[in-house]
């Protein structure tokens, strides 16, 4: 067996590896804390879901952090949902990217939650770290990958040369490769939150009418719809088990739209990387240009075949070629499966 150790030490540019495994420990000591649930708290008390759930997502951050601090090859990360960037090395090479826990809802029914991470090359390494550095279009990353916790801890990476997968084997401590060069399958399924249903563009009403019309109407087959509430963990089901994950612009206040350095962009490379495409309904996500940290997308990512038929519709609603939408969303056939 393969392990992550192993793995990154065959990689021909140590700086970066070392980064890669001080990675994998965070992931390790987080996959640890997130197992005991509330008793990270150590409370006397019976403290909310929310507190746990903010307790383990700071602890995420602090122990990646605690673990890269030292690294002299590594200028700065920045963090999902805090505007300032935490700066390591002042002339490291590398910057680092962190969505800590997405999806951290879903720990309040036991369900898995995962991180996000991507590593960017510094255009100017010889200065001191500044935000702009971070701000740099998906085709610029040298890595990344998702880690997700659930009944076991996977770890799927890409430095530009497939993607991998990793389990982590409790009994020995470390990661061991169980997924080489994933390539994402074709299936007819998709992730959508059926709730926004009535304030989804009108492209993606038509994508999941066709749909959810299963054998009788125009895709000529069945689907089935997932949904979980995780861009992290619905990109990991389509890298392992195929389909489309859907996050669309509803154009709503509070609305959820993929963080594009902190999310989209690491999980489009890897879908990328795996034989997938990633877009924005309008163009490949790796190409956005992002003109802040906190920069939001919509996201679809999947199989080719599935982004490149969405695209079309985009392209066909703009030209006013697309057919008016009539159907319900709901049909005689079952939108959802066990």
């Amino acid at each position: 067996m393969i392990t992550l150790t192993q793995y990154l030490l065959d990689m021909d540019e140590k700086a970066h590896a070392k980064l890669l495994s001080g990675l994998a420990v965070a992931v390790k000591l987080t996959a640890a804390a997130a197992s005991r649930g509330p008793l990270i708290l150590d409370d006397a008390r019976q403290p909310s879901q929310r507190e746990v759930n903010r307790s383990l997502r700071r602890l995420a951050g602090q122990v990646l952090h605690s673990q890269l601090q030292g690294a002299a090859e590594l200028a700065g990360i920045s963090f999902a949902g805090r505007p300032e960037v935490l700066p390591i090395a002042g002339h490291g090479r590398y910057l680092m990217l962190f969505d800590a826990m997405h999806g951290i809802s879903n720990l309040n029914d036991n369900l898995p939650v995962g991180s996000a991470f991507s590593v960017l090359e510094r255009p100017e390494p010889d200065r001191p770290c500044r935000d702009e550095d971070f701000l740099q279009p998906g085709t610029r990353q040298v890595s990344a990958g998702i880690a997700l916790f659930g009944p076991r801890t996977i770890c799927a990476l890409t430095t530009g040369h497939g993607v991998d997968g990793f389990t982590l084997d409790r009994d020995v401590g470390n990661f061991v490769l169980t997924h080489p060069q994933v390539q994402i399958p074709e299936s007819p399924v998709f992730a959508i939150d059926a709730s926004q249903a009535p304030h989804w563009p009108a492209a993606v009403r038509r994508y999941v009418d066709e749909c959810t019309q299963g054998i009788d109407g125009p895709r000529g087959q069945d689907f089935h719809m997932r949904w979980n509430a995780s861009a992290v963990v619905g990109a990991y089901r389509v890298l392992n088990s195929g389909g489309l994950f859907l996050a669309p612009d509803t154009e709503r206040a509070g609305d959820w739209l993929a963080p594009l350095l902190h999310t989209a962009a690491p999980l489009a490379f890897l879908a990328e990387q795996a034989g997938g495409a990633a877009s924005t309904g309008t163009g490949r996500v790796l190409d956005v240009v992002p003109s802040s940290l906190d920069a939001r997308v919509p996201l679809f990512l999947g199989s080719k075949a599935e982004v490149d038929r969405l695209e079309g519709y985009f392209a066909e609603h703009e030209l006013g070629q697309d057919r008016e939408y009539d159907h319900p969303l709901f049909h005689h056939r079952t939108l959802f499966a066990d």
